[in-house]
């Protein structure tokens, strides 16, 4: 009996031994997780209606194709970008875009960035290292919109005599777009020979309602002025909330003209108001709708990450010319296709 006892257990331990050997059974993948998304963030420039439809409308186009995106206010601060950078590759994105104020003060962030693996687009401003460049041409852009402001001159002030128009260029000189776009609007009597004196009128910020502050005490010494010029949309509609407040001095807009860069949905329906002379604000260029800019942006995006957008890549931005003869098709499509810059030659 102890012989078969022993043989039992000598079994039993074989049997249990050859179980502990075998493989388990092979994962066919069924239960496997999703591959997790990829996640973008972009330090933008500042706080404002066109910074923050560009940032709603750059979240939805990304989260759209799949992707977490997020996006903080650079509050034209560099030391704010710097922060925001920072946290952004603490958390371990996958792509960074940043609109710096000041691309110089960005080289150190942008090299941590790039030593965590993270892709690196810079968007408008270009930095010393990149692996993406999304660029306009700051001083074209501006020789564009005082283009666009030399049409409207000649034509609702055909019979002016040359040098009998004076202009203010409301100016921001906060970070380098601002000083390039500026130094090519000062140059408006380039443009027109309509043109005569051109006045500088300088903004701590682009807010409009430092626009109406600075319009309201240009007015009180230069009520004659009828044009005025700004790289800043929000500058722009100071100076128009100034003229169609309740307290404006003036109700006749037909012999005014208020041009700007980048407008916003504020901006376009001043134009759109223009049309009958109900809004001296007549125009603005851009470099995009900003769904096309948005999409453009998710492309680079994209593209960095899967290898078919190169190292290195710069991508050029066109111009789109919004004002009386292109608001309606601005506003049904999102974009200008009917004039292009060879039309302001």
């Amino acid at each position: 009996m102890k012989k078969i006892i022993a043989l039992l257990l000598t079994l039993v331990m074989v049997l249990s031994l050859a179980a502990c050997g075998q493989q388990a059974p092979a994962d066919d993948g069924a239960d496997a997780p999703a591959d997790e998304p990829k996640t973008v963030a972009f330090v933008g420039f500042g706080p404002g209606d066109f910074f923050d439809m560009l940032a709603n409308t750059y979240m939805e186009t990304m989260k759209a194709e799949g992707w977490n995106a997020e996006y903080t206010s650079g509050n034209f601060d560099p030391p704010t970008q710097i922060a925001a950078a920072e946290n952004y590759i603490a958390m371990g994105v996958d792509v960074l875009v940043i609109w710096s104020v000041a691309p110089e003060a960005m080289a150190g962030v942008i090299d941590q960035a790039m030593a965590a693996g993270i892709k690196v687009i810079a968007f408008v401003a270009q930095t010393e290292k990149f692996d993406v460049v999304m660029l306009s041409d700051d001083a074209e852009l501006a020789s564009s919109c005082a283009k666009l402001a030399a049409k409207w001159v000649d034509e609702a002030y055909a019979d002016a005599a040359d040098g009998s128009l004076d202009v203010a260029v409301f100016t921001c000189r906060a970070a380098e777009t601002g000083v390039v776009q500026g130094d090519v609007l000062l140059k408006m009597a380039e443009y027109s020979t309509k043109i005569g004196n051109v006045m500088e009128v300088e903004c701590e910020d682009e807010t409009p309602a430092t626009g109406l502050t600075k319009m309201e005490n240009l007015y009180t010494t230069n009520p004659e002025i009828k044009l005025f010029l700004s790289a800043h949309n929000g500058l722009a509609q100071g100076i128009s909330n100034f003229y169609t407040g309740i307290n404006s001095p003036v109700t006749d807009y037909s012999d005014m003209g208020i041009f700007c860069v980048n407008g916003d949905t504020a901006v376009y329906d001043m134009i759109k108001a223009s049309v009958n002379d109900e809004n001296p604000l007549r125009g603005t260029v851009m470099t995009g709708g900003v769904q096309d800019t948005a999409n453009e942006l998710r492309d680079m995006i994209v593209g960095i990450t899967d290898g078919t957008v190169p190292t290195g890549h710069v991508q050029m931005a066109g111009t789109l010319f919004v004002y009386a003869d292109t608001i309606d098709e601005f506003i049904s499509t999102g974009t200008v296709t009917s004039v292009t810059n060879a039309d302001f030659e």
